[in-house]
């Protein structure tokens, strides 16, 4: 008998890390753990408890069943991804290292029902998602626009549906951009986010069409679905508010 457990799903990877040195990739590789791990101590996350996979340039976890998603998911989202990203500058300012490179990571977030007890892994779409948003063309794109950013977040549908959007916390649900990501013959809804940026200034340039659906509409890789006005939005059978916001970095 197959069985679920429902449990959050964290995965990170690091831009570009195919495109450097051997040297510098196993710093990078090393930055990768020890930055993740050292913002989960700032915040009393027990990253010994974690289920990892791990492959080369990225990590993939699934964190326990206890204290649960709504206690783990807003302190990941805004306490966690705070540190992370102080980490991720104290990484980038080693630059005397003979092996330093820069490091900029895509992180993802999803929650849902996850076989544990895979021959291989963890199998099933809810393990395959996070992995999916992670490697996508929109957060690409936003690593690509804001340079000078260290760290960009993509949440899933349910991430943002059930807990970001029910709120208080960091970042608002404001803050993040609606995109639609479309990954091996896969499309899903999530919510991106750059720390210090204003994401709906991104221009995200339009995809064909799946290949396994013919007769649909032309529909983007990252098409922005809305640009929520900062402040308080209002859901109404799904829908947000939208309004456009000026360009420029966040102060």
């Amino acid at each position: 008998m197959v069985t679920h457990d429902y449990r959050v799903l964290l995965t990170a990877d690091i831009e570009n890390c195919g495109g450097r040195t051997d040297a510098q990739q196993r710093t990078l590789q090393s930055g990768l753990i020890s930055t993740i791990e050292t913002a989960a101590d700032r915040v009393q996350l027990d990253h010994g408890a974690w289920e990892r996979q791990v492959g080369g340039d990225s990590l993939t976890v699934h964190l326990p069943a206890e204290p649960g998603p709504f206690v783990t998911i807003p302190l990941l989202l805004d306490q966690f991804l705070t540190e992370l990203d102080v980490a991720i500058a104290a990484h980038n300012s080693r630059r005397s290292d003979p092996t330093w490179a820069r490091m900029r990571m895509r992180l993802a977030v999803h929650v849902g029902p996850l076989q544990l007890d895979g021959a291989a892994g963890w199998p099933g779409q809810h393990a395959v998602q996070p992995a999916r948003l992670r490697d996508s063309a929109p957060i690409r794109t936003a690593l690509d626009t804001f340079r000078d950013a260290d760290l960009a977040l993509i949440v899933s549908r349910e991430v943002f549906r059930d807990y970001v959007s029910q709120g208080p916390g960091r970042p608002r649900p404001s803050e993040f951009l609606e995109v639609a990501v479309a990954e091996k013959k896969q499309e899903y809804t999530a919510y991106l986010y750059v720390p210090h940026f204003d994401v709906h200034d991104m221009e995200i340039p339009e995809s064909q069409p799946s290949s396994d659906t013919p007769s649909s509409p032309p529909r983007s890789i990252g098409s922005i679905k809305n640009r929520v006005k900062r402040g308080d939005i209002l859901f109404a059978q799904g829908d947000i508010n939208v309004a456009r916001e000026p360009k420029g970095k966040k102060k």
